[in-house]
Formats: structure tokens, C-alpha cells, sequence
């Protein structure tokens, strides 16, 4: 079964579009952009969107590539304390020469959608946060919308007889998992809170010797290293969930053999992006106008 990231997308977005018109709440949202990466811009655009058709205003601050670190940290402090501004995000992956994780710490808790700063990792590594970060709360939106128990049988109310089999063989025991990649807005977040949900997680990185031995045994698998056809048929197993937010499956074959899958289309893209907008609504909801 294909997982539809547009339609929990929607359902995210229509719950937030109320929550504003109940509220009178206008919000804005700032995404900061260096360089000309044309990828991110897309993906700006994505949010622009979806922020605007619910009512958020949404403002874009480019910069250019060559930017030093001491001027993009000034011109995020003046963005961040624009008492209008009510979240920023900056989109990754910035240049090399600039300090990633600084500059990322100039944006203040409150307005930190993306959880991405030190006190707000923090937070979430330590269960305290608000709110969770937009691929994380993506992931838990696919779980809740298909049914996924970590801590018990799958997919109740699935069809499909491949992964509804696998389920009930599975039933009486947590999930393994596999996670490729152990980058900061994925691999790292997603395993503390699979980890956290009752899952044993084995993550694979590049140094992993023979992966494919991990992942054909993981009850689930979920990507986000940015390398197409990283996953291929032989290392799924049958009835395996597989999420894959860095297009690294080779989805046309890997589809074939899932029980529950991402297309490279209209998957967690749009679940992410609506997952930034709803942080953006939580967080919000505590600070006073």
C-alpha cells in the first residue's frame, strides 16, 4: 500500500486553518535561504503555499552564498526579534564555510519550528519539548493514520494480505527498525523517538558493514540520506514498512515487496511541510500578543 502524504497533509493543514479562524490569530512565518540552491527554493515555495492557502503569512529572506558567519548571525537576530515574526526556519544545508549549529542557535526557543537550535534538541531529547520536530511529527502522523503499533500489531484496518500477515506474525513483540542515516534533521530525531515509542533501532550509516543484513530483518525502514537508489528490493523484507524521506529507495521495485510505503511524490514532503506549520500554531499558542 502507498502511503497518501497529501492526504494526511490536508487533514493537518484543515485542523490548523480552524484552530486560526477560532483563535483571530494572525501568524507569520520567516525561511531564511543562502545561496541558489535551486532544490530549497522548491521547497520554500512548498511552504509558501501551504502556509498562505491557511491564512499565514509567509516572508523569504534570501542571502548570498558568500555571506560571512558574523552577517548571517546579525541578519538572523534582527529577523528573529521582529515581534510579527512568529517562526523562522532556515533552510538546510547551508554553505560549508558557515557554523551550521551556530547559527541555527540564534533562533530563539519560541520561535524555532524546525527544533533544530541546542536548548530546543534539548528539550527534545529529553521528552520536554512542545512540540516535535517536522520529520518526526511526520512519521507519527503516517503511524497514526495507518495504525502502526510499535508495541503491538500493525495496520489494523489494512487490506493488503501481504502486510496484514506479516502483522499478526508480528503481533507479540516491539518492532525493529532501521534507520539509514544519522543527519540532523532525520536519522538523529527519528531514532530517539522511535527508541521512545518501544522500538529497538539499529541505525546505518556509511561505516555499516553489510546493511543489508540490518535492514532485511527491520520490521520498518526509514531514510533520509539523500542518495538515490541507496535501498533496493533484496534489502526489504516482506511486509515491511518503509519511509523514505531522502528519495534513497528504489521505489518502483521496493514498492512490490512493502507492505506500507512513501512514493518519492506526494509522501512525507507534504506531511513534513504541514508539520512546520503546525509547530508553528503550537508554539505560538503560549506567547502572549
Amino acid at each position: 500500500m502507498i502511503i497518501d502524504g497529501r492526504k494526511i497533509a490536508r487533514k493537518i493543514l484543515e485542523e490548523i486553518k480552524e484552530k486560526l479562524q477560532k483563535s483571530g490569530r494572525s501568524l507569520r512565518l520567516a525561511a531564511v535561504l543562502v545561496g541558489e540552491n535551486q532544490e530549497l527554493k522548491k521547497f520554500i515555495e512548498l511552504k509558501k503555499k501551504a502556509a498562505e492557502k491557511i491564512g499565514i503569512e509567509f516572508r523569504t529572506y534570501e542571502f548570498p552564498e558568500d555571506i560571512t558567519n558574523n552577517k548571517l548571525r546579525r541578519e538572523l537576530n534582527k529577523i528573529s526579534k521582529v515581534k510579527t515574526t512568529h517562526g523562522v526556519i532556515i533552510e538546510l544545508p547551508l554553505p560549508e564555510h558557515l557554523n551550521t549549529q551556530s547559527l541555527l542557535n540564534t533562533i530563539p526557543e519560541e520561535k524555532d519550528v524546525d527544533v533544530l537550535s541546542e536548548k530546543s534538541q534539548g528539550k527534545f531529547f529529553t521528552n520536554r519539548s512542545k512540540i516535535l520536530p517536522p520529520a518526526v511529527e511526520a512519521m507519527k502522523q503516517i503511524f497514526e493514520e495507518y495504525k502502526i503499533d510499535l508495541k503491538g500489531p500493525d495496520a489494523k484496518g489494512i487490506e493488503d494480505p501481504r502486510f496484514a500477515n506479516y502483522a499478526l506474525r508480528r503481533a507479540n513483540r516491539d518492532k525493529t527498525a532501521a534507520v539509514f542515516g544519522y543527519g540532523l534533521l532525520v536519522g538523529k530525531l527519528v531514532s530517539h523517538w522511535l527508541v521512545n515509542q518501544g522500538a529497538t533501532v539499529s541505525i546505518i550509516t556509511e561505516y555499516t558493514k553489510e546493511p543489508e543484513k540490518i535492514s532485511r530483518e527491520a520490521d520498518m525502514i526509514i531514510s533520509g540520506v539523500g542518495k538515490s537508489n541507496l535501498i533496493t528490493e533484496n534489502m526489504v523484507k516482506e511486509g515491511a514498512v518503509v519511509i523514505d524521506f531522502g528519495r534513497d529507495v528504489d521505489f518502483k521495485n521496493v514498492s512490490k515487496k512493502a507492505g506500507l510505503i512513501t512514493p518519492p511524490v506526494g509522501g512525507v514532503g507534504p506531511i513534513v511541510v504541514a508539520a512546520v506549520l503546525k509547530n508553528l500554531v503550537e508554539l505560538s499558542s503560549s506567547r502572549k500578543y
